[in-house]
């Protein structure tokens, strides 16, 4: 009864309400389309990340300072046996800022030179974006000596697929070494995670002079809806019985610590998440995230009072309906919850309208071609905002706006409950 007569009451004094309603719409789309952002940039940041990082979390061997999996393959086959929900398992072996690209009388250094097994990663690395060549091109024997380079460094390269590159680096002996490569692919990439190329991991153990099934790290990448935070505490428990292992690293800086300032004898284990790895650009995402829903706070209160307010007139004015309603066996509990319940409605119509304006919005940001703003780079994929769509967060919010606006409407309801017909209808006379 109270569902019904809230609707009919409301689409009846429709106007009353379209101001109420404006600004839960407007809270709903601004929190969809801030949150959505900071989501989907960090969700961005993170796929480029597990490309340039290896994987979701990794496995990295350390003797002293220096960093090879001696135990690679038991490793390997540790975690294939252990149960828990892993999706790939590949080495690499990463090559940090030594590698020299050579062509054309230029030179670029690379932060990274990585060497990878592309058929183990091939599903991981598929959503590389290429401007030339391609990612297939690095599989089977075709690959073998070819490399993939950033649109960074091709253009200061001034590189096109088929070009053959020379890369010059210092190999485990203390010798120089260098070797031709055959450009495959030149991939969309800028910033952070633009000095980085990808060869195949026996070509990389050639180079360094090792054996050519060497590997520096494990990447990791879980099944879907993986919790990435139980899973890398899950895999350093799990290998913890078997090999030695370091503690829990949450930052760069702890492993840091582990490596260069502690008296491990043997090879030791880092088992480590990308989130530990992004631990300052995640804070600067969350930092955002907080503002967003600081603003979600202060839009709140806007609407809190604007529905106060309004309710108080909207009583005031339905003084004489009221009456009526109690005169016909309305008890005071009844008139409470039907001026909740048309908040209630009123709320979640207003936001769920909100939360469709602010997906409209957050598509339209995703055709902005943000690729003239070199920063930008860092968190678009091709120059473009990720669309971030989170049903859990948007019933979060919508939960959140509908209980504010029937918190603000109690206050008014429940004097409305106190209200006797016959004052009404003195008052109305």
């Amino acid at each position: 009864m109270y569902f019904y007569l809230s609707l009919r009451t409301l689409y009846e004094q429709k106007r009353r309400y379209a101001l109420i309603a404006l600004a839960i719409l407007l809270g709903s789309a601004l929190i969809t389309i801030l949150s959505g952002l900071a989501y989907g940039a960090m969700d961005t940041v993170k796929t480029k990340a597990a490309r340039y990082f290896a994987g979701q979390l990794s496995i990295t061997g350390y003797t002293g300072a220096n960093q090879l999996l001696g135990q690679k393959d038991e490793v390997i086959n540790s975690l294939e046996s252990s149960g828990l929900p892993i999706a790939t398992i590949a080495p690499r072996t990463v090559n940090y800022g030594d590698a020299n690209l050579f062509f054309g009388g230029e030179m670029v250094v690379q932060r990274r030179l990585i060497g990878i097994e592309f058929e183990e990663e091939y599903k991981e690395l598929s959503s590389m974006h290429f401007s030339e060549g391609s990612l297939d091109s690095m599989l089977g024997d075709s690959g073998k000596k070819g490399i993939l380079i950033s649109l960074d460094v091709a253009r200061l390269l001034k590189a096109r697929v088929g070009d053959e590159i020379s890369i010059f680096l210092s190999a485990d002996n203390g010798q120089y070494n260098t070797a031709t490569f055959t450009l495959k692919g030149i991939f969309e990439e800028t910033s952070l995670f633009a000095y980085v190329s990808y060869i195949r991991n026996e070509d990389l153990n050639e180079l360094l002079v090792r054996d050519k099934g060497s590997a520096s790290d494990i990447a990791i990448y879980g099944k879907r809806g993986t919790n990435y935070k139980k899973l890398t505490e899950a895999v350093r428990t799990y290998l913890s019985q078997s090999f030695k292992v370091f503690p829990p690293l949450l930052t760069s800086e702890a492993l840091g610590n582990a490596v260069y300032r502690s008296n491990y004898e043997g090879e030791y284990l880092a088992v480590q998440s990308l989130d530990a790895k992004l631990a300052s650009i995640k804070n600067l995402l969350d930092a955002f995230l907080i503002l967003t829903y600081f603003v979600l706070a202060v839009f709140t209160v806007i609407v809190m009072v604007g529905v106060l307010n309004t309710y108080r007139v909207i009583v005031y004015e339905r003084t004489k309906e009221i009456g009526t309603l109690r005169a016909l066996g309305l008890g005071k509990n009844g008139v409470v919850m039907l001026l909740a319940a048309e908040a209630m409605i009123l709320g979640i119509a207003s936001g769920t309208i909100g939360y469709f304006c602010g997906l409209l919005g957050l598509g339209a940001l995703g055709y902005l071609d943000l690729s003239q703003f070199p920063a930008t780079g860092f968190f678009t994929e091709q120059g473009r905002l990720a669309l971030y769509i989170n049903f859990r967060h948007a019933l979060l919010n919508l939960a959140i706006m509908s209980s504010v606006v029937v918190l603000a409407a109690l206050g008014p309801a429940i004097k409305a409950g106190r209200i006797s017909p016959a004052e009404a209808m003195r008052d109305v006379g």
